[in-house]
């Protein structure tokens, strides 16, 4: 048995037989069992008392009132980090509104790259003729016939925003069983 492998074994309570034999062996172990010994006696004659349970839970709840209360992130922050849940994210209604935003930006901006490849003449080998015949297909006569209006696509954005609040899944239409209106 090596000597640091008796060190760690003198802190246990139990008697070890191989423990004992090697501190007959070497004079090192045995004076620092000794003093491990000493220390163990000084450390129990301590008059060491646990506190009352009242005062414990007193202690407890002051620990708890004045501990620092974390501040809450905005939700892009925490996108960064993991610390957000997505149904959660979903069904407020800031997000419901960025949502139609966004699905109205995109409509719109499909709408303006369709328009800049109309008008785009590609020279450069294959590329240039697949988009050529993508920007020629009556696909694009279609869509450049189709009059768009903003405010119509607007209306439409609310009344389909307004269709899943009522729907199954939205804010409202959750709500509508409990009330007992569905």
């Amino acid at each position: 048995m090596q000597c640091d492998d008796v060190t760690e074994l003198l802190l246990s309570a139990e008697p070890n037989p191989a423990v004992d034999r090697h501190l007959h062996a070497c004079t090192r172990c045995a004076h620092v069992a000794r003093g491990l010994g000493h220390l163990n006696a000084v450390l129990h004659s301590a008059l060491v008392c646990k506190p009352p349970a009242q005062l414990q839970q007193q202690l407890l709840g002051l620990v708890d009132v004045y501990a620092p209360q974390p501040k809450r992130q905005a939700w892009w922050s925490r996108l960064f980090t993991g610390d957000f849940s997505v149904p959660q994210l979903v069904l407020r209604p800031n997000v419901i509104a960025a949502q139609g935003l966004a699905a109205l930006m995109l409509a719109l901006a499909s709408w303006q790259v369709f328009g800049w490849l109309s008008t785009f003449q590609p020279v450069v080998g294959d590329v240039g003729y697949a988009v050529q015949l993508v920007v020629t297909s009556p696909a694009s006569t279609y869509i450049n016939s189709f009059q768009l209006d903003l405010q119509s696509l607007g209306l439409w954005s609310v009344v389909g925003i307004a269709g899943w609040l009522i729907s199954e899944n939205g804010l409202i239409g959750r709500r509508l069983p409990r009330l007992g209106l569905s």
